[in-house]
């Protein structure tokens, strides 16, 4: 996607004037839907998923990388997705839920995997009426190909006892999710240069390309997430969108509305949260597309994108917001000709 994050500024790199403004002691605000919240009745928990849970070394030993023309790829291998049991989940079917979770499988696969011991709850083989309990751990193995990504070296531009800034390419998420796991920007980090426990500051779109922090220390993650809440950071994108763009200072303030957390789906619409993206024009290319300056003041889900895409000039590239699933005119002016479960 032709947007990339063009710099990344703020007052100092690692913030040694913000440690005098700052209290000592953060609060680490957990980012946790209710429903999602797992009730610790049992004192032993924590030590139990403490054992559970392996180092990130042992994470990505399953297999390795491989390179096909400009891409990189990863080889087909088995891997456990391990969770405990959620609060939304408690005095469900293990089957309703897998089935929610994986919505790729048909219905006759998913009844294999309980038959098979794909599917384990505690270590152990239940059949697909198992009514999930607090505390339960469950285990799903699969077998993972994931999508390639285009073969660029993750280019390192500072390193100091505090922080990691590399320059992420396109096509690679930041970290895991969906059918990406080694082919994000973490795993890669890990493999190609030894970086482990790296703490994420900030992310970028897996279509963009730009500037990217990691913390090495929690301390030092929480201090730049205290600077990014408080708006010491300034954050400014480059896009080529359709269409001749207007010279001036243009804002756009419309609220966004995520639809789907889990696909990636927001729109305009006045039920969302407040939103302001700043643009401004920097050339014309002459073949019907320009060249933006971005200046996101809030940090919403695809807020530039959507913006963009509400007044009328998407990016050139943008395989969702710049399609015609939103209508002749593309969200033009929030007209999507679609209801939101349409959407």
């Amino acid at each position: 996607m032709t947007i990339r994050l063009f710099t990344y500024l703020y007052r100092h790199l690692v913030l040694r004037n913000f440690e005098g403004m700052m209290s000592s002691k953060l609060d680490t605000v957990k980012r946790k839907a209710e429903d999602d919240s797992v009730i610790e009745s049992d004192p032993q928990t924590k030590s139990n998923r403490k054992r559970m849970h392996s180092s990130i070394g042992d994470k990505y030993e399953e297999t390795e990388y491989y390179f096909e023309g400009y891409l990189r790829k990863v080889y087909p291998y088995y891997y456990n997705y391990n969770a405990w049991c959620k609060g939304r989940w408690l005095g469900c079917k293990i089957y309703d839920v897998i089935k929610k979770e994986f919505r790729a499988l048909p219905e006759k696969a998913l009844l294999e995997r309980f038959e098979t011991g794909q599917t384990l709850v505690n270590g152990e083989r239940v059949t697909a009426d198992y009514i999930l309990k607090n505390n339960d751990f469950i285990s799903s193995k699969v077998h993972r190909h994931e999508i390639a990504v285009l073969a660029c070296k993750i280019q390192v531009l500072h390193e100091d006892n505090d922080f990691v800034v590399v320059d992420k390419p396109p096509s690679m998420p930041v970290h895991a999710c969906g059918r990406y796991r080694y082919n994000s920007v973490l795993a890669i980090l890990y493999k190609d240069y030894g970086y482990a426990d790296l703490r994420i500051c900030h992310r970028l779109d897996r279509l963009t390309s730009g500037i990217l922090m990691f913390a090495k220390t929690q301390a030092a993650a929480n201090r730049m997430s205290r600077a990014i809440t408080d708006r010491f950071v300034h954050k400014e994108y480059l896009a080529r969108v359709e269409g001749d763009f207007p010279d001036g200072d243009i804002v756009c303030e419309q609220p966004v509305l995520p639809l789907s957390h889990k696909i990636g789906v927001c729109i305009v619409d006045k039920e969302g949260k407040e939103c302001r993206t700043e643009f401004k024009r920097v050339s014309s290319f002459g073949d019907g597309t320009s060249l933006v300056q971005c200046f996101p003041k809030t940090g919403r889900m695809h807020q530039i994108r959507l913006h963009l895409q509400y007044l009328g000039y998407p990016i050139v590239n943008d395989p969702l917001y710049n399609s015609n699933s939103f209508g002749k005119d593309k969200g033009k002016n929030g007209n999507y000709g679609l209801t939101k479960e349409e959407v």
